[in-house]
């Protein structure tokens, strides 16, 4: 099973890298930040190269406090949060303009689940603007109170698997908590480090090293 690992940054992926030459049936692709830059370095990627299953992984921050910093999660559903029109206080999705849709779906055999079943797993969403005020916080949350995680990829990766029909996982490792910024209580290496292994580990069962 021919496998792409995606990343934003290289360092979210450094461990993997080190020990890229283990597992020669998987490339890797830094697309920068943002879900610009990761939909269209994702797509011309995929425009020369087939895969079978694409694996998105990076850190992130979690809305449920009862998952601890540093755990890693599989999101299986992202929400591009942002994408509509504001009518005062009120947000109307693309969904419901009828211009489209906000909510992409991984795409995953009975063998892609199993590998990843042990982990906590939900709904994830993509933003330009990583939250920090409370207000917009708690505005969120009435929006879509399924909300575990917040990224600035994750939507995109999944919108261009669907699109190009390939299998996705997305991991990631809980950096933070969604509140008042303050990277004092951030655990950015230990996200990183927790993430990966678990990627290679999931490597591992799928080429059974």
């Amino acid at each position: 099973m021919k496998t792409l690992i995606v990343a934003a940054t290289d360092f979210e992926i450094q461990p993997y890298i080190n020990l890229k030459n283990n597992y020669p049936h998987t490339d890797y692709l830094i697309t920068s930040v943002g879900m610009t830059q990761t939909a269209y370095h994702l797509g011309k990627h995929l425009a020369k190269n087939d895969y079978e299953l694409i694996i998105n992984i990076g850190i992130g921050g979690c809305f449920n406090r009862a998952i601890p910093i540093g755990a890693v999660v599989s999101i299986d559903q992202e929400v591009f949060s942002e994408l509509g029109a504001e009518d005062n206080d009120q947000f109307i999705s693309i969904d419901e303009l009828g211009f489209g849709t906000a909510r992409y779906n991984a795409i995953q055999s009975p063998k892609i689940r199993k590998v990843i079943q042990n982990f906590p797993s939900g709904l994830g969403i993509t933003v330009n603007k990583v939250h920090g005020n409370q207000y917009e916080i708690q505005k969120l949350l009435a929006q879509i109170p399924e909300v575990l995680t917040e990224s600035m990829e994750g939507a995109a990766v999944f919108l261009v698997a669907k699109q190009e029909n390939i299998q996705a996982i997305q991991l990631r490792g809980i950096s933070n908590y969604v509140e008042k910024r303050n990277r004092a209580l951030w655990n950015i290496p230990l996200a990183i480090q927790n993430s990966n292994a678990v990627l290679l580990q999931i490597l591992d069962e799928i080429y059974h090293v």
